[in-house]
């Protein structure tokens, strides 16, 4: 399935994310921004568009808008030790409010493919951004943004909303597990998912049980990585939407558990 509007990201545009990795400060990004204005926000903004009517023929209750969802290319780097002004990717979510992070989404990460990994920067957290992720080691380089890709699941910053996520799969650990079965089996891994050293505080009791490691997880998410191809051809809304059904078993367990 195709969408008149969105035919992929032009190779020139996908060209200028690259030239912003080398050149990334105002003076550069002034001069060489039309690409940006005219060729990469617009083509994003047809993505979420297509998008939205793609998951809305597969029944999935999520949408973005195009201007709500959308990241900003601007860094905040206001306490930030790394200084460079600009992000090196387009980004935005769609959600099932249409508020940007709200539980339970699909995350779209455009730049070009076999991208360098970014500067760890944990004072501008942009969430499910993966140059500001909270861990510096290689062990998440799985996540890191060398190149194109899209996520789904729940990244979640309060403590409230974690626990009840895990709480959720200590109550139902049959319907957790056929979660687990039901990703596996469409090829789509849970990510690490930061997981804490310790058993989180009143879950103590479920140490060295079978449940212990999707405990001690504080986000649950599956990700799809995009080819270059896939990126510049008008049948991405498609291809990420098929990802998003798949993952669709995680959304449900999420948001019953978080009764969102």
């Amino acid at each position: 399935m195709t969408h008149a509007s969105f035919s992929g990201f032009a190779t020139a545009d996908l060209a200028f994310l690259k030239g912003l990795a080398v050149h990334n400060d105002r003076e550069w990004f002034t001069a060489h921004r039309a690409p940006f204005d005219e060729g990469l926000k617009p083509t994003l903004v047809a993505l979420i568009l297509a998008l939205n009517e793609a998951l809305d023929a597969r029944d999935l209750p999520l949408a973005g808008h195009p201007k709500h969802t959308v990241f900003r290319i601007h860094r905040d780097v206001r306490f930030s030790k790394d200084k460079k002004p600009y992000k090196t990717h387009v980004s935005a979510t769609l959600t099932r409010d249409g508020q940007k992070m709200s539980p339970g989404m699909l995350y779209v990460h455009v730049e070009p493919e076999g991208g360098s990994k970014p500067a760890f920067d944990p004072e501008t957290i942009d969430p499910l951004d993966p140059t500001t992720f909270p861990s510096s080691d290689d062990s998440d380089a799985g996540y890191s943004g060398h190149g194109p890709f899209a996520a789904v699941g729940f990244y979640l910053s309060e403590r409230p909303h974690i626990d009840a996520f895990r709480r959720a799969i200590v109550d139902d650990p049959r319907g957790w597990t056929a979660v687990e079965q039901a990703l596996a089996a469409s090829g789509l891994p849970l990510e690490p998912g930061e997981p804490t050293k310790r058993m989180p505080k009143g879950f103590e009791d479920q140490a060295g049980g079978p449940l212990e490691a999707a405990i001690k997880r504080t986000r649950w998410l599956v990700r799809r990585d995009l080819t270059g191809a896939e990126i510049g051809g008008p049948d991405l809304p498609a291809v990420i939407a098929d990802f998003a059904a798949d993952a669709r078993p995680l959304l449900d367990f999420g948001w019953k558990a978080l009764r969102a």
